[in-house]
């Protein structure tokens, strides 16, 4: 074999490699877009295609999050990635539902949904495999007008074992199950699934206790801004970004112990977001979509896939949403003196001019200073 074939082979196996690599990181990532039961924002088309030709960069998938919330692209997009998202987004720069909420799995092949949820309120959706870099960046440092809320905040200290005791109870009657014993003595979570079968976490082990009050964060964090949105409906709103990150189930993958407990627990997973997304839809009148990444990545140590920043504005803080400090009558409390106050200087601008009109009208023609300001008077 002479020189150049040797050449032309290396570069035949190199390209081949970087095409495995490229199907392997395709089938290791997904996203899942999901619709408003009332409004169109999104190209449909079936769900769960596999053709290669489908398959989105995941800085394409990050660019789809301003525009949805009426911002402009990042000015970073190339070419054919902007071609790409005409692709997925209806083009209406009029009809946007300005509230996305984004969250991304770990350790999860993708949510194997099916016909049985077409009737759930949030309305479409399709899939599209995930390429590219391991990590994209949302920044949102300028003057957009974007509030970001961080919905996988702990909702206890981790010493707070009658917080958590709380969060998980509320999470078990949330999913239709139950919560039995403490962190520390006989602790079990059972939830029954949609598939029919029944997942039973012991809370009293790290792994499960980690996932558990993962998804206990992640699950009272969004009931929590579904309320408040519920008291504090306005025709005027900014643009609302919900970002979390569910982590636990990479876990069950690396340990082969847990090995049966993975497929319950992503089913658990399915069942709490399409949930969340159903009462989300509810809340907002259906001005929101649901962006869901999903990477079945099993390295605990794994960073996060995305990351928002946002440097001029301070993100949304879940504290005034919090249902211990906070109680529904606090919040309609203070919710009332907001809208008094903005109701008495509403009254009084219209009284002053008003006011000013009618000393306008009755004002004798020669103190008009506008039309005799070039005519000397005596």
């Amino acid at each position: 074999m002479d020189f150049r074939s040797r050449v032309k082979l290396a570069l035949l196996m190199f390209a081949s490699l970087l095409a495995l690599e490229a199907k392997a990181e395709s089938a290791s990532r997904s996203v899942i877009f999901f619709d408003s039961p009332s409004y169109l924002y999104f190209h449909h088309r079936p769900f769960g295609i596999e053709d290669e030709k489908n398959f989105m960069l995941l800085d394409e998938v990050v660019a789809t999050v301003p525009v949805l919330l009426g911002v402009a692209p990042p000015q970073s997009l190339k070419a054919d990635s902007s071609y790409k998202l005409n692709k997925v987004l209806v083009p209406n720069p009029f009809e946007r539902p300005h509230t996305v909420f984004l969250l991304e799995v770990q350790g999860i092949d993708g949510l194997s949904l099916s016909t049985k949820y077409s009737n759930l309120a949030w309305g479409s959706s399709f899939s599209s495999a995930v390429l590219g870099s391991r990590k994209a960046v949302i920044d949102f440092s300028g003057e957009e007008d974007v509030s970001i809320v961080h919905v996988d905040e702990p909702g206890c200290r981790k010493d707070d074992d009658s917080c958590i005791n709380k969060e998980l109870s509320e999470l078990a009657e949330w999913l239709g199950g139950s919560h039995t014993g403490s962190l520390s003595s006989h602790g079990k979570l059972t939830i029954p699934l949609s598939s029919g079968a029944t997942i039973i976490l012991n809370i009293t082990k790290e792994t499960e206790r980690m996932f558990a009050t993962s998804l206990a964060s992640l699950v009272g964090n969004t009931r929590r801004i579904a309320r408040l949105n519920e008291f504090a409906q306005s025709s005027i709103r900014s643009s609302e970004l919900f970002v979390g990150h569910l982590r636990g189930l990479e876990v069950f993958k690396v340990e082969n112990d847990q090995r049966d407990i993975l497929e319950l627990g992503a089913q658990m997973v399915e069942d709490s977001v399409l949930k969340l997304l159903t009462m989300l839809q509810t809340s907002f009148g259906g001005r929101v979509v649901g962006v869901v990444l999903s990477s079945k990545d099993a390295n605990p140590n794994l960073e996060n896939m995305i990351e928002v920043t946002q440097l001029l504005r301070v993100s949304r803080s879940l504290d005034e949403m919090n249902a211990d400090n906070h109680t529904s009558t606090e919040i309609q409390q203070v919710l009332l003196a907001r809208r008094t106050l903005a109701w008495i200087t509403a009254i009084i601008l219209v009284v002053s001019t008003l006011i000013g009109i009618y000393f306008l009208l009755n004002m004798p023609l020669t103190r008009d200073t506008l039309l005799y300001s070039n005519v000397k008077l005596d």
